[in-house]
């Protein structure tokens, strides 16, 4: 949510982080939170009780306000900062996040296609993350994906495929097929 104040040429952008993610966020002694108020120019407030993030930008950094927030949300969707703050340094660096709750009739429903994505061992998991350069947090009903534009996409089409019940072996052809494309071009 974005909110403005006509007399301000500031705006205020909220999000939500669960409780238990409000202290990654913060960071050690508010590193995290430091650091990214210094590399974006934004004033980060952190409502504690609440679980609100509140991040204060002008009106002509609003892109560096909505930076903050993906790396923000990065955070509260369990992908590390250390992972996350290449938002800041990467234009083409994108988050994506999923509800898998979709794919999900029922709780058990919910536990399999977890399992599925994370794979024995975590093997399918990592696989996608190591094919396609990207960083995948899986976290409640959530699937958290950061990289860049293109792979992020890829993943996003992976993991519903995934979700959706497909053969591994169909859904790794397409990271496969995606492989083939760049090296062409």
């Amino acid at each position: 949510m974005i909110v403005g104040n006509s007399e301000d040429d500031r705006i205020a952008i909220v999000t939500l982080v669960d409780e238990d993610r409000l202290g990654a966020v913060i960071g050690s002694k508010g590193r995290v939170e430091k650091y990214i108020e210094n590399k974006l120019n934004v004033d980060i407030k952190i409502d504690t009780q609440k679980g609100k993030v509140l991040i204060i930008t002008e009106r002509n950094n609003i892109e560096n306000g909505l930076r903050a927030k993906m790396i923000v949300e990065a955070i509260a969707h369990g992908i590390s900062f250390d992972h996350a703050k290449k938002l800041i340094d990467n234009p083409d660096y994108v988050l994506e996040v999923l509800d898998i709750s979709e794919y999900a009739r029922n709780k058990s429903d919910m536990i399999r296609i977890k399992a599925r994505l994370i794979g024995q061992g975590g093997k399918i998991k990592t696989l996608i993350e190591d094919e396609l350069s990207v960083k995948i947090s899986i976290r409640d009903k959530y699937v958290a994906i950061l990289g860049k534009h293109t792979d992020v996409n890829i993943a996003k089409d992976v993991i519903q495929m995934i979700c959706r019940g497909s053969k591994y072996g169909r859904a790794l052809k397409r990271i496969n097929d995606y492989r083939l494309l760049q090296d062409i071009y």
